[in-house]
């Protein structure tokens, strides 16, 4: 899952665009009693000077997160699976191809000879680059991982008791797995591995998700420790590259530890089952656990001390109860800052080490002169654009208001770092008042509560992360499910709706506009009405088990453009599993849908970078109820790494204009009845929230005579997608690189056509 660790920032000289208590939008309240002012969030001071940002913590009452749950059970109980109709499913067309000469003449793509040589080559040299990579990836182990351990083994270790202050002992396990049973003097390490495993997640980051002082003590240590043992719940013979223990000995390698890393075989399933005395349940104090362990209560279970021949690993049937798709029981804890559904909150984690510090600067291109004071600039071939940028009698080009600001005199990015933070903040409420929704609400209709996001939930199986769900109102619903099953995909529309004048523009207690309802009400069509723009639907990268639902959705939708904006693999980790035949001519059958490749074809970015390419690919599509087949495009661009940024925006313009030029052209050739643009990268959030923003933006500075021109468009825009799906421009450098990027564009770069690499020799 792509989320970020991008810590946070506060300006105090405009207040107005950032929270207080008493400007927080209206939300849900978790008690109805309270008033307005009383109704605001737990704050914390922040750090820094004269700050006095708010940062939200969970909900005040910790029963919420058992009801929420109790709620979903109810659910699941009661319903298999979701059957509301699909706001905006159109029907199946029957068409006929569209022609290769056709995308060739409008997209200059090499469409013969390359694609197919590049792919015969890629099978020719397949053998030896798995066996390269497999290598590779034994060497990451070796350098960065740990050494196994048999239970006997720690078993030994444990019983040396006078060794034990030059050992640590890390349960890198989920925190309800923890409270039920764990090693003597473990220390739980409970952190979401797309959080644990960036390189910005330091150490010192590690001791603050600790929660008790002794085990932060204890951890901090770790560089004087001769040993250091991780266990998960059951590790095989070899330590998962993506699992939170491997991550954890990659952390602490790194940071130079030169003692024993190990881990133990057979994790904490094997240990406990053997050496039970050495093991501890829950109880009413957490001293004997060294502390990790915060007080908790199960529902109907007191709370008692457990001697070691009376420990049992498993909790009354009472207490464990039938919660649907989650296999654990949901402790309450007296301190419901654990609470592990909760946690999964991406905000929740990010935001609580206070207001974001991080800054990043708009990177310009070097043949333009800036004035600093003005924002004004010198350029080569800029776009002058009527109501949007125009030169100015010194020669100066002149940009609109809310883009030249983030440049001018230094605090850009200070004000880019604010904004952000308004996004994340204005998101974290929006799903705590998800949670207190569903907790209160055990049937829930699309209509009143539109943010529902318990159909992710129920089909958690075809998630490729766990905590990006796509919301009921926005959430594309397959049209024919195969064997009759759920029409449930990770997939959401993305559309942004202009504020009409029945509009306040604001937000309901459901926290949605009535803008981004409305243009969900209109139709898969390229545009709803006259002011709203081009549809996306933005999609996780698909997973093998949903590759027939991909496909499904793409012929359900008229869909003809895919965009796809990751590797399949980025730092030996799989980011998207190739739903694509890689053979030529060799048609390939997903569910009731058949896909050809008959076309393959690189163009590099820039004519010196190798790796920096977007990849055309042309791929022939047959339902099985259907004997029409249609072609489809898929623009792959390699360039954009996950949690990164590109080098520069060059390649992002020009896979944007490469994506316009080639559904404008499907357009025209079926009159307007093409469906959305489809859109993902890995979660179908940070990158793929990018691109549609960058690509709407430009629209509407095309297209559009405002009354406001120092309306921030992107800001705008992002904030409706965000209401749309979650996480939409995922990190702080992302959300810059946005505004880079229409800086890019409006001094004319983008549109020059890329080097084509021919690859048929």
């Amino acid at each position: 899952m792509s989320v970020t660790f991008e810590s946070p920032s506060h300006r105090t000289q405009n207040n107005d665009s950032y929270f207080t208590p008493l400007n927080m939008p209206t939300l849900m309240s978790t008690n109805s009693n309270n008033n307005s002012n009383n109704d605001a969030p737990t704050t914390a001071g922040a750090t820094g000077s004269g700050s006095n940002t708010p940062y939200y913590t969970a909900p005040v009452d910790p029963m919420i997160h058992q009801d929420f749950l109790n709620a979903i059970r109810a659910r699941h109980a009661n319903q298999t699976g979701f059957s509301m109709s699909n706001p905006s499913s159109p029907p199946p067309r029957s068409t006929p191809p569209i022609t290769t000469a056709a995308i060739v003449e409008r997209n200059g793509f090499i469409l013969n000879g390359g694609g197919g040589a590049l792919a015969n080559r890629r099978m020719l040299r397949g053998n030896n680059n798995n066996s390269n990579n497999h290598h590779q990836h034994q060497s990451s182990r070796q350098q960065n991982q740990a050494n196994p351990i048999e239970p006997r083994q720690l078993h030994s270790i444990l019983a040396n008791k006078g060794g034990m202050d030059k050992i640590l002992i890390l349960d890198t396990r989920s925190f309800v797995q923890f409270s039920q049973g764990r090693i003597k003097t473990a220390i739980n390490i409970s952190i979401p591995n797309t959080i644990l495993k960036r390189p910005t997640f330091t150490m010192d980051r590690v001791y603050e998700a600790i929660v008790h002082e002794s085990d932060k003590k204890r951890l901090e240590r770790w560089q004087s420790m001769d040993k250091i043992i991780l266990y998960d719940q059951s590790t095989s013979q070899s330590l998962p590259d993506n699992s939170a223990a491997s991550y954890m000995c990659t952390k602490l390698s790194q940071a130079g530890y030169k003692g024993q890393l190990l881990y133990l075989k057979g994790g904490f399933e094997a240990f406990s089952t053997i050496f039970s005395n050495e093991c501890e349940a829950s109880s009413s104090s957490s001293s004997s656990s060294g502390g990790s362990l915060p007080h908790l209560r199960l529902p109907g279970q007191q709370t008692k001390t457990q001697g070691s021949k009376a420990f049992s690993l498993r909790l009354p049937e009472a207490a464990v109860g039938n919660v649907g798709p989650f296999t654990a029981p949901m402790p309450q804890f007296e301190n419901h800052a654990f609470n592990p559904f909760f946690s999964n909150i991406r905000q929740n984690m990010e935001l609580s080490h206070g207001p974001i510090r991080e800054r990043f600067t708009i990177r310009l291109p070097q043949d333009c002169d800036v004035n600093s004071e003005t924002g004004s600039i010198k350029a080569n071939n800029p776009r002058c654009l009527n109501g949007e940028s125009y030169m100015d009698s010194q020669g100066y080009f002149v940009v609109p208001k809310w883009l030249r600001q983030t440049v001018v005199n230094g605090e850009g990015s200070a004000l880019l770092a604010e904004m952000y933070e308004k996004l994340e903040r204005i998101e974290q409420r929006r799903l705590q008042n998800i949670m207190l929704y569903h907790s209160k609400h055990t049937q829930t209709n699309s209509n009143d509560f539109p943010l529902s996001i318990v159909a992710g939930i129920e089909r958690g199986t075809l998630n490729r992360y766990t905590n990006i769900w796509p919301f009921e109102y926005t959430r594309v619903k397959l049209v024919n499910p195969r064997n009759d099953s759920t029409d449930y995909i990770n997939a959401s529309y993305i559309q942004y709706a202009d504020q009409q004048n029945d509009d306040t523009g604001g937000m309901n207690d459901s926290h949605v506009s009535k803008a981004s309802i409305r243009c969900m009400q209109t139709g898969a069509s390229r545009k709803g009405n006259e002011h709203d723009y081009r549809r996306y639907i933005s999609s996780q990268g698909p997973l093998p088990d949903t590759f027939a639902d991909f496909w499904q959705m793409v012929w359900d939708q008229n869909s003809y453009v895919i965009v796809m904006l990751t590797k399949q693999e980025e730092m030996n980790k799989i980011k998207c599993h190739q739903y694509w035949p890689d053979k030529i001519n060799s048609p390939t059958r997903y569910g009731c849908v058949t896909v050809t490749l008959f076309s393959e074809t690189v163009r590099r970015v820039r004519e010196n970078e190798q790796d920096d390419v977007i990849i055309i690919r042309q791929l022939l599509v047959q339902h099985n109820s259907s004997d029409t087949r249609r072609t489809i495009t898929q623009l792959q661009y390699t360039g954009w790494m996950d949690f990164g940024v590109p080098e520069t925006p060059e390649g992002t313009l020009q896979t944007v204009a490469a994506a316009d030029e080639a559904q404008v052209l499907y357009e025209s050739q079926y009159e307007g009845q093409v469906g959305p643009m489809v859109v993902h990268c890995s979660a179908g959030c940070g990158r793929s929230g990018a691109f549609c923003a960058i690509d709407t933006v430009i629209h509407r500075m095309m297209s559009e005579q405002r009354s406001s021109p120092d309306k921030d468009l992107l800001f705008d825009t992002i904030s409706m997608f965000r209401e749309q799906r979650v996480s939409m421009v995922q990190t702080l450098r992302q959300f810059v690189f946005c505004y880079e990027t229409i800086w890019w564009w409006l001094l004319g770069y983008g549109s020059t056509p890329s080097v084509a690499m021919d690859l048929s020799d």
